[in-house]
């Protein structure tokens, strides 16, 4: 049970109460730049996930579950096949989550879990997208709170939950900020979606795709336990605090402090790192680096040998050194494959990593005898150096920085270059420049359906020109 300390404060009623009187105007203008570059982002994250096994696997089951839309209304997924509002939400969030490639920040991916099924709500509804960025900006703040409130991703050590799950509370107050309701309506929806929220991390030691289904599964749960709050269905309202609540079932050591501290002053998920490659994000810079090197020389992988690592506790995290990864799923969990895998393949087409990849004796070989050595203490410190041979010659590669990380001066061209990496890889040429523009001028966008639909049209096209040279 929670102790009182916790219990005395009823913490899901003030984050409803935020939710419920939160508008566009009372966002800073630099968080709302900010959240048009994650949009972006999201984009160029969804059209690489259409085209992945779990996405193109998963279609047919929810043609059979979800059916398609009827009457004059039509859902589509983002390959273009008509489902329903449920089914867009959970494809939305498959497509956005089954390929490590979103934007993060610890214990949080509000990016693949709270957006995609907001964004299906969004276009429903026909809201403005200013709507639509106030709404967001509640999901991304509650996702990342709830998840440093039960303590990052030292929880999923700890329980064996994985982090995602704090995306079905988030969606849900998303939900209600999105639809104007109230603060107990909002409290309600929370308390439902929380209640079903679940996630196992024992995806880390199989070969299964769940990490991949987990935003997905958050996002559309979140989305129709709001739905089911205002048709009545009445949710515990003080879920969070609860002592049967979130925070006890999803944390040994809770914070409950964190949801609620600063909010409205501070917006915690500002700090999303963003993956130019589809690596883990801690071995971002040093596969970034590679790139950079790439440039201006070129290898064959049988020419790799060799690899030292030198850096901090994030990159050397024994959680992510995982030197035989058994999935692409953990490939791109492991700091060590990641940055093999910029060694072995040119990742600045996303698409080069894949269940080849993953297989190529190489790469495979590489991994395994890669080594690590500790060069700091500094648990922040994402930097360092690697020594690699190419050939004859011992190269040292230098990581002195990343354009992805909050705060770089490279960040928005990071997620634009993203943007146009994958544009490329899907033969899609300049086809996404109308996506981009509606992006980049949202607020003055009456009815988000309108991007939705471009979106749609541009999957629709990635997809066929990728399934066509498969």
């Amino acid at each position: 049970m929670l102790n009182s300390t916790i219990t005395s404060v009823n913490y899901t009623a003030e984050m409803a109460n935020f939710a419920a009187n939160s508008t566009f105007e009372s966002l800073p203008s630099s968080f709302v730049a900010i959240l048009s570059i994650f949009m972006l982002d999201i984009f160029a994250v969804m059209l690489t996930g259409t085209v992945q096994p779990v996405y193109q696997s998963a279609l047919e089951a929810v043609k059979f579950s979800h059916g398609s839309s009827g009457g004059n209304v039509t859902y589509k997924t983002l390959d273009g096949a008509n489902t329903s509002l449920s089914g867009q939400m959970y494809t939305m969030g498959l497509a956005t989550g089954d390929f490590e490639f979103d934007h993060v920040i610890e214990g949080s991916h509000a990016s693949s879990s709270v957006f995609p099924a907001l964004l299906c709500v969004a276009a429903a509804y026909h809201k403005s997208g200013k709507d639509l960025l106030s709404a967001m900006a509640i999901g991304y703040e509650y996702a990342t709170r709830i998840g440093y409130a039960v303590g990052g991703e030292d929880a999923e050590e700890e329980t064996g939950f994985h982090a995602m799950i704090n995306g079905a509370p988030a969606t849900a107050a998303a939900v209600g900020n999105l639809m104007g309701w109230d603060a107990d309506l909002i409290a309600s929806a929370m308390g439902l979606a929380a209640s079903s929220s679940s996630g196992l991390y024992a995806w880390i030691n199989t070969e299964s795709m769940t990490r991949r289904t987990h935003p997905a599964n958050q996002g559309q749960l979140g989305a129709e336990a709001a739905l089911l709050a205002k048709a009545g269905v009445v949710g515990p309202p003080n879920i969070m605090e609860n002592g049967y609540g979130y925070l006890n079932a999803f944390s040994v050591d809770p914070q409950p402090n964190l949801l609620i501290d600063g909010l409205g002053e501070k917006w915690e998920s500002a700090e999303q790192t963003l993956k130019a490659l589809p690596v883990h994000a801690r071995g971002l810079g040093f596969a970034y680096a590679v790139d950079l090197y790439r440039q201006d020389h070129s290898w064959s992988a049988s020419d790799i040998s060799n690899i030292t690592i030198y850096a901090g506790p994030p990159v050397l995290d024994p959680r992510n050194w995982i030197l035989e990864p058994q999935s692409l799923s953990t490939a791109q969990y492991s700091i060590p494959f990641g940055i093999v895998a910029s060694l072995v393949a040119d990742l600045r087409n996303p698409l080069n990593m894949n269940d080849a990849l993953v297989f190529n004796q190489t790469a495979r070989d590489l991994t395994a005898n890669i080594k690590g050595v500790s060069i700091t203490d500094d648990p922040t410190y994402f930097l360092g150096y690697m020594t690699v041979n190419i050939g004859n010659e011992l190269v040292n590669i230098t990581v002195d920085g990343y354009p992805g990380l909050p705060g770089s001066d490279g960040y928005q061209q990071a997620a634009e270059d993203k943007y146009s990496a994958v544009l490329k890889a899907l033969d899609l040429g300049e086809k996404g420049g109308k996506v981009k523009n509606v992006v980049a001028n949202l607020i003055d966008c009456d009815d988000v359906s309108v991007l939705l639909d471009d979106l749609i049209e541009l999957g629709t096209a990635g997809t066929a020109n990728y399934l066509a040279k498969a």
